[in-house]
């Protein structure tokens, strides 16, 4: 089989280049690179924009204004149901993350992946379903699997025959995009901090900040950050977008505008190999484990479909956990632990989240990061698994990628600016709208079954989960009175009664998340770089476990009704202005 081999000299004349030729501002974006727009406005898309609150509103209104009058069991079957969903959702992102998630963290953190792919004969601590039935393409013992081959070649036309684990391994280049806006130099500063402590850093990664033109002080933090770690790198490069009409604010258009010119600078001009960068896109408060592009780079060569993948670390809020307010923490924690839970499961359906990894191949193929949209992540996951048909997934890399909870000046502004990234998140939703449009543009293409898989899995998570606390504090308590029938219906204990002996197994996820939250801060983040997961004393972090109390509140405020407030508002005016997360600046 042919396979495209290294860009050696590509690389190698790149890395003894000087350094002014490795760092600096990237102006120029691919000649074969257009901006791409996810939505066109028209009829099937803004009634698919009102669906979700069409949902959401019919549902809330029968749990608490007519279902009880009309079919007293009914209600009592789907308020029960409803409230079993959210535990049994609960246990089971609980139990894998204690289960499969956390045993896999601590043998990922153990494990030397440079020394992995230098001895193709050593087990790695990937998971072997983590490919698929096929597994990983090396395997101790067994000849190697056939992969997915470019056939495209370099500058200087160097095509050669399949390489080893070793050769592969040693062929990739990194390029992390930052995405930044008014961000504090003390935070760009501990994310590229931890970039540049990487174990493959001056060889293999490049830095490319994508800073904004409406940025005035960008300029003077590139320069200080590039005069501070250039030297360690195998290249440190900026961008500034400039906000063109049509576009939306935010990550997705500065994203799609710095890998445009990554790649015009790279493959273009530099002669590197598309199939041999690896893209990650990450905030600007991301803090790396020093393994992580090692171990991007050994997942990447042991795929069978490496360009059909979105890698996804485990992102946890765990840094400045004891520095926000009680509500905004118990949300973090539950949502870090849960994350985790649900990459370690076979049976969910991950999407990325905010930090993620794919090949420069898969981002040029697929066409870039649309320009119009603010949830990025989810959406440019979308596009890729459309382009590709519907083959394209996420593999899971359990190492720990840890990112700023919301932090502000005082509790009333943080609670705030919560609310308003919560928002930002479940402007998702309108990616549903972008689901059934792409696939009636390929219904020849991609199976109907596979649609609906993703479909559903999306519309549980913007739709189901965001009514959850609603049914279960509301539906209950509103249904008996609006019908005083259901105070002894049924079984002569009522609906209140009935629906709290159903949320009593919620008592055992949350005891689980509370275990793996104390578990993952002390044994596998105590050493972590700029992680404060374990600043408070041990007798305040045992005595504060009564704030998980609070647990339905957090989910109230920052799940149910900032989803609802999304979906209101993408019901009425399909547009969005991205409000970039407060950051408390540290050093």
């Amino acid at each position: 089989m042919i396979d495209a081999g290294p860009a050696v000299d590509s690389s190698k004349s790149f890395a003894a280049s000087p350094l002014s030729d490795r760092t600096g501002f990237l102006d120029i974006p691919s000649a074969d690179s257009k901006s791409d727009f996810a939505y066109t406005g028209g009829p099937l898309e803004r009634l698919v924009f009102i669906t979700p609150a069409a949902i959401s509103m019919f549902l809330i209104s029968f749990v608490t204004i007519w279902g009880a009058r009309v079919s007293p069991a009914v209600t009592v079957i789907f308020i029960c149901c409803y409230v079993s969903y959210g535990w049994v959702k609960g246990i089971h992102s609980a139990v894998f993350s204690l289960v499969v998630g956390i045993p896999r963290c601590h043998a990922y953190k153990a494990a030397n992946w440079q020394e992995l792919a230098k001895n193709p004969q050593l087990q790695s601590p990937i998971l072997e379903r983590t490919f698929g039935p096929q597994g990983p393409v090396f395997k101790p013992g067994h000849p190697p699997l056939p992969i997915e081959t470019a056939m495209s070649s370099s500058a200087a036309g160097v095509v050669k025959q399949g390489l080893g684990l070793t050769a592969k391994f040693e062929s990739i280049i990194h390029v992390c995009v930052i995405p930044t806006y008014k961000e504090p130099l003390g935070t760009l500063r501990k994310t590229v901090g931890t970039l540049h402590s990487q174990s493959c850093a001056k060889d293999k990664l490049i830095i490319c900040l994508a800073t904004e033109s409406r940025d005035d002080e960008a300029p003077e933090k590139v320069k200080a950050l590039m005069a501070e770690f250039g030297d360690g790198l195998l290249g440190f490069f900026y961008t500034t977008h400039v906000l063109v009409p049509g576009e939306a604010v935010g990550k997705s258009s500065n994203t799609a505008w710095a890998v445009r010119c990554v790649k015009h600078t790279l493959v273009d001009v530099w002669g590197f190999l598309p199939d041999e960068v690896m893209l990650t896109i990450c905030d600007a408060d991301t803090y790396f484990d020093t393994q992580f592009m090692d171990c991007l780079a050994y997942h990447h060569v042991q795929d069978p479909t490496p360009y059909n993948t979105t890698y996804q670390a485990v992102e946890c809020f765990f840094p400045n956990i004891w520095a926000v307010p009680i509500i905004v923490r118990i949300k973090a924690l539950i949502d870090s632990v849960g994350f985790l839970g649900q990459l370690a499961s076979p049976f969910s359906h991950p999407f990325p989240f905010a930090i993620y990894s794919q090949s420069l191949r898969t981002a040029i193929e697929c066409g870039y990061w649309d320009v119009d949209i603010i949830p990025e992540d989810w959406h440019h996951f979308l596009k890729c698994w459309f382009r590709r048909d519907g083959n394209f997934r996420v593999i899971p890399i359990f190492l720990f990628m840890g990112n700023d909870a919301i932090e502000d000046e005082n509790w009333f502004a943080a609670n705030k600016a919560r609310y308003t990234q919560a928002k930002r998140h479940a402007w998702g939703a309108i990616d549903l709208a972008y689901i059934v449009c792409q696939y009636l543009n390929r219904m020849d293409r991609v199976p109907f079954r596979k649609v609906y898989k993703l479909f559903s899995h999306a519309a549980e998570h913007h739709i189901s989960w965001t009514l959850y606390w609603i049914t279960v504090m509301l539906g209950s308590l509103v249904s008996t009175w609006v019908n005083p029938e259901l105070e002894t219906y049924p079984f002569g204990i009522g609906l209140r009664k009935l629906a709290m002996l159903c949320f009593l197994p919620m008592m055992f996820a949350t005891t689980m998340f509370m275990i793996g939250d104390f578990y993952i801060r002390m044994f596998l983040l105590h050493d972590r770089r700029h992680f404060e997961a374990n600043v408070a004393p041990i007798w305040w972090q045992l005595l504060s476990q009564i704030q998980w109390l609070l647990m339905p509140v957090a989910d109230l405020f920052f799940g149910s009704m900032a989803g609802l407030d999304a979906q209101l508002h993408m019901a009425f005016q399909p547009t969005m202005i991205y409000e970039v997360s407060t950051k408390v600046a540290k050093n």
